[in-house]
């Protein structure tokens, strides 16, 4: 017992031994008391607001990607619903995205309209359409917008003078224009060119609501165009897509009208002259459609102009031998042995001109059957000559002019009879005595713009292969046919 009792006194006084004497070691440092735990506060945590849903910076309205004429998709390019297309009146076929329209609108035909006025107030007839109608309203953040872009190109170029945009949306009024009068983000009017652009259109600077659910290009003439892409852009603040009432709530522009509103008979008629108030012995300034006109050469002939008709008396010149040397000297000299009737006008001035399919001219004959003596011919300034018989030009149903007694609309296919579909200056002319009465000239089907930038440009949209003046007819032979 003594002896552990002395160990444990050992173990002890080494135990206080090393303790005073420390080790190696940095002095170890106390540890401070821990602080009492922070008092709890009744003080909200702020919670962290939702953030706003995102408006999207572009509404796609198609980019017709895989698109088939033949067949309406279920969705559009953008995932929404299209409930309707209408593409009437035209030929269309797509091709790496981009849809190519031509628009085939409906002829005036006298057999199936009681006249012009008849006609033009059926519009499903004298309107191709590309139109289609999407659920705009369901898309995500939908919202008016500053701008419509249309990617685009036109077969010719110069189709802005041929083609309408046209929105209504659903239950909503209608809103109509030409191309040529939009309004584009620079200010100026819209232009379509042969080359692909993005034609940016300031919605409301052209009078147009910022969003539609149903949208149409519609053309008035035959034209060609390529679509690639079109959408809206640049938000001006969300729709209320609500109600029908609280959508068309947020147009602030007025309704325009509908496209029978416009003057499509005077986009449709190219005139020429209608001889209104016309005093043959004076040139008049202006032409009937507006536009200057230089010069006029009525010569060898006698007319009278009554209520708007020109009664034309044809008197060209005869061989006398004694004025000429023989009869190939006489027929060498045009302007002796023709009676003409001629007028240069400044078409290229005309808004909206264009090669058009035909050329009508509502005439009669004193006696019937002029047509044998009567040369029609264009010959644009600086352009080919083309030059025919009468009796030798197609008409419309693809016979052969006649000339008759009564009051009747020629109707002359150009490019069949191998003319142009437009010219400056045109003239009737005739080999041999007769009496004609000139009532209305005009072009109409406009078939495509005329780029009227530059005369090579003007040619080129015009050419067909030259006939030939009316040097070049075997006149020698037409009189002798009617003597």
């Amino acid at each position: 017992m003594k002896k552990k009792l002395s160990l444990l006194l050992v173990l002890i006084m080494t135990t206080v031994f090393v303790s005073a004497c420390g080790s190696n070691d940095a002095p170890a440092t106390e540890t401070p008391a821990p602080e009492p735990p922070a008092a709890e506060t009744n003080t909200p945590v702020a919670e962290t607001p939702a953030a706003e849903p995102s408006v999207p910076n572009v509404f796609l309205w198609d980019d017709f990607t895989d698109r088939d004429p033949n067949n309406k998709p279920d969705t559009n390019s953008n995932g929404v619903n299209i409930w309707w297309d209408n593409w009437a009146n035209l030929r269309a076929s797509s091709e790496n995205g981009v849809v190519q329209i031509n628009f085939r609108p409906g002829e005036f035909d006298p057999e199936d309209y009681t006249d012009l006025d008849d006609y033009f107030a059926r519009a499903a007839d004298w309107m191709g359409n590309w139109g289609e109608a999407i659920d705009m309203w369901s898309m995500e953040g939908i919202s008016y917008c500053k701008y419509l872009t249309i990617r685009m190109s036109g077969g010719s170029g110069g189709e802005e003078n041929l083609l309408m945009l046209h929105f209504q949306p659903e239950d909503g009024p209608s809103f109509v224009k030409l191309f040529s009068e939009l309004v584009d983000k620079n200010g100026e009017n819209v232009k379509v060119t042969a080359d692909m652009q993005d034609i940016v259109i300031d919605l409301e600077a052209s009078g147009f609501p910022g969003m539609t659910n149903r949208m149409h290009i519609r053309s008035y003439a035959f034209c060609t165009i390529n679509l690639d892409e079109i959408y809206f852009s640049e938000p001006l603040g969300l729709i209320d897509a609500s109600s029908g009432e609280s959508i068309l709530a947020g147009f602030t522009v007025s309704e325009i009208g509908n496209p029978a509103d416009l003057p499509i008979r005077d986009y449709y008629i190219l005139l020429w002259d209608d001889f209104t108030d016309r005093d043959p012995n004076n040139k008049p300034e202006l032409a009937p459609n507006g536009r200057n006109m230089w010069w006029d050469n009525w010569a060898n002939l006698r007319a009278s102009v009554t209520d708007g008709v020109a009664e034309i008396n044809f008197r060209p010149g005869e061989f006398d031998p004694e004025d000429y040397v023989d009869e190939d000297d006489y027929y060498a000299r045009a302007a002796d042995w023709m009676g003409n009737w001629g007028e240069a006008i400044d078409m290229w001035g005309l808004s909206g001109i264009a090669v058009s399919k035909y050329l009508t001219i509502r005439m009669s004959g004193a006696d019937g059957g002029e047509e044998n003596k009567l040369i029609l011919h264009f010959q644009p300034e600086d352009g080919p000559s083309y030059v025919k018989l009468f009796s030798e030009l197609v008409t419309k149903d693809g016979g052969n002019v006649e000339i008759t007694t009564d009051m009747q609309d020629i109707v002359i296919d150009l490019a069949a009879s191998g003319f142009p579909g437009m010219t400056n200056r045109m003239h009737i002319r005739s080999f041999a005595e007769c009496t004609i009465n000139l009532d209305t000239l005009y072009f109409s089907v406009p078939a495509g713009a005329i780029d009227t930038t530059d005369r090579d440009t003007i040619l080129n949209s015009i050419a067909v292969p030259e006939i030939g003046n009316p040097a070049d007819l075997p006149i020698r032979d037409y009189v002798a046919a009617v003597r």
